[in-house]
């Protein structure tokens, strides 16, 4: 169910007010980091443009335990321990998901029902090991735009308290051969 499904049926929850936001990345500015980082950067944007001042959506970068948050948005790379979690959360607490890989959906989806939380989503990208090459370019610009897209998909239902359903994003032929160039080329710059 995508998160405009979602909207449609009506399974909208309640608008969280503090958002906590958690990164298990790999590497200190990896996929599952500038996905969350864009996700923060387009709440913000969304909630300015819709003039929500003091309302705004309020995000919290969490470590560790602290949980004392209406939603969770969990950013997590390929192969990284769910430990880090935070485990107070309110029990039916949303948690929403940026995956750089498809298999971790399952497990994050399982944590969330040992810990009495409510499974609200994600947005699976991909080959998102070259992202960070591309990540230079124009957010809703040709390289970026069907990541930009998901990651707006993504903001809308938590700005809205619905389910996003799984927002998968693949890349075309094309972009993944423009993303693996520019990743080579970004690797031999470093």
């Amino acid at each position: 169910m995508s998160a405009r499904e979602g909207i449609a049926r009506g399974t909208g929850g309640r608008r969280p007010h503090r958002v906590g936001l958690v990164c298990l990345d790999a590497g200190e500015k990896g996929a599952a980091r500038l996905l969350l980082d864009d996700l923060a950067a387009a709440t913000d944007a969304y909630e300015r443009r819709a003039g929500m001042g003091d309302d705004a959506i309020e995000l919290l970068e969490l470590a560790g335990g602290d949980a004392d948050v209406d939603a969770l948005v969990v950013a997590l790379d390929r192969g990284v321990p769910l430990c880090d979690l935070p485990r107070n959360a309110r029990p039916g607490t949303p948690v929403y998901a940026l995956l750089t890989c498809d298999s971790e959906a399952t497990g994050l989806e399982a944590w969330c029902r040992e810990n009495g939380l409510a499974w609200s989503g994600a947005l699976v990208v991909e080959g998102a090991r070259a992202l960070p090459a591309t990540w230079s370019s124009p957010r809703l610009g040709w390289l970026r735009r069907p990541v930009s897209e998901g990651v707006d998909a993504l903001v809308l239902a938590l700005r809205t308290g619905s389910d996003a359903g799984v927002v998968r994003v693949r890349q075309s032929p094309a972009r993944r051969a423009w993303s693996a160039l520019l990743a080579r080329l970004f690797s031999a710059r470093g």
